[in-house]
């Protein structure tokens, strides 16, 4: 950077705009942002470590915590990873369940994530009609597993609860008022001009250099890169539905925008097949041994914010041995930040937009 002064500010982690628990220390040459460093460790408990003391089934009640905003994906992945220890395989009704789950948790978190992109360009109204989605959809998880934000509702083995007898109806209702709603805060935005002036054109990426920069998830997508792993590494029962796999190829915030949004009609689709499928009575979970066999365990799942891969070595007993989680914020807040910062004019005015247009999830780099 030279002999030249620059202000520096601290940006986070209080700041409206700031994208959780997680700071900045920015040099500004005007209002340009010239550097930006990240500081984590407002939120680290050393969640892998508190893992490889505690038991199999205590860990579910863990594995989430890596991500507030969309906890089902990591619930998922890690009972996926121990049942790979296992060598089991759940039961169909099991894989639907837990199809609905994710997809549920996928929707509210685009949704929330459009009230943190309506607050960073000043268009609160449309973001509390997306908070007002994002209710419904907590009321069922609610009604379903006893529990608004953390589940603990996909287990090693399958699924925890039986679903109430009214579930396919109660989840139909939930769905086409989602659906309406999220319509309506998707036109709010991507229709007005504001929206459109704050976010086209800026914090753009390629295809390669989102590769490059090991980013996964929407972020990817809207590179015009159509890599999405319940296309081309299916889990669960993702290669038995029909669905589409948005991509757009500006890679601009705006883009990002159209992604999600594109996503969440995608996410209802799923759900509304994976009822069908879903046959109330049979069998949701197979028993595990309180000890596990000596092996390892690896899952991959598509979240909300890209791809999450959890790996587990297991040593025998009831405890593992070892634990670890692939970030896929690590890179949104390093390298991406770092090489849109390189190559355009960021504002300081535009950063927040930037940060929330690419929807990393902090904790989940404080593990």
């Amino acid at each position: 950077m030279g002999d030249r002064e620059y202000q520096v500010v601290y940006f986070g982690p209080q700041h409206p705009g700031a994208p959780g628990n997680i700071a900045y220390k920015l040099w500004l040459d005007g209002d340009r942002v010239v550097k930006a460093e990240v500081i984590p460790g407002f939120l680290h408990r050393g969640f892998e470590k508190m893992m490889e003391n505690r038991t199999w089934e205590m860990n579910v009640a863990m594995s989430y915590r890596f991500c507030v905003e969309d906890p089902d994906h990591l619930e998922i992945a890690y009972s996926l990873a121990v049942e790979d220890i296992y060598r089991v395989e759940i039961p169909e009704n099991a894989k639907w369940l837990r199809m609905i789950q994710a997809e549920m948790g996928r929707i509210a978190s685009h949704l929330f994530w459009s009230h943190f992109i309506g607050g960073s360009v000043g268009l609160r109204t449309p973001a509390y009609w997306a908070v007002v989605a994002r209710e419904e959809i907590l009321k069922w998880f609610a009604r379903v597993s006893g529990h608004r934000v953390y589940h603990n509702f996909s287990v090693p083995g399958g699924i925890r609860y039986a679903v109430p007898e009214n579930f396919k109806e109660d989840t139909m209702r939930v769905v086409d008022f989602v659906e309406e709603k999220a319509l309506d805060v998707e036109e709010a935005f991507l229709g007005n001009n504001v929206f459109k002036a704050r976010l086209k054109g800026v914090g753009k990426l390629t295809g390669e250099e989102a590769l490059n920069l090991g980013v996964t998830g929407p972020v990817l997508r809207a590179s015009g890169v159509k890599y999405d792993l319940r296309l081309k590494a299916p889990y669960l029962n993702y290669d038995k539905v029909k669905f589409e796999v948005p991509v757009t190829n500006s890679g601009d915030s705006y883009d990002r925008a159209v992604v999600r949004f594109k996503e969440i009609h995608e996410s209802l689709s799923i759900i509304k097949q994976a009822l069908e499928e879903f046959k109330p009575g049979e069998p949701l979970r197979v028993k595990l041994g309180l000890t596990a066999p000596i092996g390892e365990g690896v899952a991959r799942v598509e979240s909300a914010r890209g791809e999450y891969m959890i790996h587990i070595v297991s040593q025998g007993g009831r405890k593992p041995y070892r634990v670890r989680l692939r970030s896929m914020s690590m890179p949104l807040l390093t390298t991406v930040v770092d090489h849109i910062i390189s190559k355009e004019e960021v504002t300081i005015a535009d950063f927040p937009v930037i940060l929330a247009s690419l929807d990393p999830c902090a904790p989940d780099l404080d593990r």
